[in-house]
């Protein structure tokens, strides 16, 4: 039809041009002055009139014919464009698929690798764990569960529009959680009497990650395509069920190795000042202790020889410096519990909080005696390694016990902390100090054995020795070595019995 259009409008147009001409003749011969013609020139100027209105007409059609091609077109173009719009959205939509089934496969890795420390005889786990931690990292694991499903429930009801920024955050928190289970796990069990007990425990903590291996597996992309949204949904929320109830039963048996005298859900007073107290009551150990140290600076010095007072000194030195590290750490712990408390109670009451998070608060409470006391050893050890009543080996050991107790305090607000705290990296700054005062502390003291070793010890040059006398020797070094090791064996056994009982009925 528009073919057709245009020959009409070619063909009078070309009529136009051929009036138009024969107009111009009319024109040379009326000035000529022929009346005929002027008769002529107003029949061709009608004529000509004529010929335009149809052209007009013609023209009006061509434009109708245009307009209603291009609508036509224009539809075809919108519905091409949405075709291009939906294929967009539906790569823009295999492409977030994608990053998250690679961050889902990252925390399977996350998880079997813990899973393998978990079998692993060369791996001990965490040998600072406590019951009360174990229980406060479970209680963690199983809220970090709960909010990493319903972010994913929240992204399959958002469909194209959904953010899979939360589910990247949430996952990383979960398998983290799950990963720090398994190695305080494996680490509570060396307060365990029974290998029975053990194993439940280990069996426990093996079915709470490989639940938690199948969670993430089950909603890869491609498991979860064919399914409508309900059925997604009750995949995310049935195994994150089996998740907590593995864990739930992981808690219980933890639950058996915490001391039974020390249960603070017993305790009728209240949580928050029984917290505020303990750290208060490990404040003021620090600060007995830097006044006991300074009072053993300022001991009489008669009857030491130079040599003596100077190994007394580095002592002394690096004691303190322990004790200010710590009393550092005290208060910065406290500014973290508070800011912890206030952010996660709401409306409700500090005593509510603790209780609702009682494991979390054991954890605390248990972390906070455990610096007092070590802290207290430490000054009892170096007052006594200064007077001759110790030996240097027992303040490396004291020297330990304070580092360890301190990194115990600072994993247990760890638990609770908010993410980017600053008063948690304030915390862990102060941890980092109290370990490097520590390992100063150890410096010295290996320092002084070392030197004391050398100068008790005689020089012998084996080279001098004959064959027979050099295999005596080498005869009488090996079968020290085999007594000392089996003396070590022996009273490494003791101390883990003694261990076992103190922890049960402390």
């Amino acid at each position: 039809m528009l073919s057709k259009y245009n020959r009409e409008m070619a063909e009078l147009e070309e009529a136009v041009r051929s009036k138009s001409r024969a107009l111009e003749d009319v024109h040379l011969q009326l000035h000529e002055g022929d009346s005929d013609l002027k008769r002529a020139l107003r029949e061709k100027e009608e004529d000509l009139e004529i010929f335009k209105l149809g052209m007009d007409e013609t023209l009006l059609q061509l434009n109708e014919l245009r307009l209603v091609s291009y609508v036509h077109n224009g539809g075809d173009t919108d519905k091409a464009l949405d075709e291009q719009i939906d294929q967009v959205l539906l790569s823009n939509i295999q492409k977030i698929n994608d990053i998250i089934d690679s961050v889902l496969q990252s925390g399977i890795q996350r998880v079997d690798d813990a899973l393998y420390e978990l079998d692993s005889s060369m791996q001990a786990g965490n040998q600072n764990a406590s019951a009360p931690y174990v229980l406060s990292q479970v209680e963690k694991a199983s809220s970090s569960a709960t909010d990493f499903a319903t972010a994913f429930n929240n992204f399959i009801a958002d469909g194209p529009h959904s953010s899979h920024t939360e589910i990247i955050r949430f996952l990383s928190i979960f398998a983290g959680s799950i990963a720090d289970v398994l190695s305080n796990t494996k680490g509570l069990t060396r307060f365990s009497t029974r290998e029975k007990n053990s194993d439940q425990l280990i069996g426990a903590a093996r079915q709470s990650a490989l639940s938690t291996v199948h969670f993430f597996r089950s909603l890869q992309s491609f498991r979860l395509g064919d399914l409508d949204p309900v059925k997604k949904t009750d995949v995310v929320i049935n195994n994150n069920h089996e998740v907590l109830m593995n864990l739930q039963k992981l808690s219980k048996l933890a639950d058996a190795f915490a001391p039974q005298s020390g249960k603070i859900t017993k305790n009728a007073g209240d949580l928050g000042d029984l917290v505020d107290r303990e750290l208060t009551n490990a404040a003021a150990a620090i600060e007995a202790a830097v006044e006991r140290l300074n009072k053993i600076k300022k001991k009489p010095r008669d009857g030491y020889s130079t040599y003596d007072l100077r190994i007394h000194d580095s002592i002394l030195e690096a004691a303190i410096a322990v004790t200010q590290a710590i009393a550092q750490l005290i208060t910065a712990a406290t500014a973290s519990q508070q800011e912890i408390v206030s952010e996660g109670r709401g409306s409700s009451s500090r005593t509510a909080f603790y209780k609702k998070n009682n494991r979390w608060t054991e954890g605390l409470i248990s972390a906070a005696k455990a610096v007092a006391s070590s802290t207290n050893t430490l000054i009892e050890t170096a007052d006594g390694v200064i007077s001759g009543r110790n030996s240097p080996e027992q303040l490396i050991v004291a020297s330990n016990e304070v580092a360890a107790s301190t990194a115990q305090l600072v994993a247990a607000s760890r638990v609770k902390a908010k993410f980017g705290s600053h008063t948690q990296d304030r915390l862990e700054e102060a941890s980092k100090a109290v370990g490097k005062a520590c390992r100063s502390l150890v410096r010295q003291v290996q320092d002084i054995i070392a030197q004391k070793s050398r100068d008790e010890g005689d020089e012998i040059d084996y080279r001098q020795l004959s064959t027979h006398e050099f295999k005596v020797r080498e005869m009488e070094q090996q079968v020290e070595i085999l007594q000392l090791e089996n003396n070590l064996a022996q009273a490494r056994q003791r101390l883990g019995e003694m261990r076992k009982i103190s922890y049960q009925e402390d």
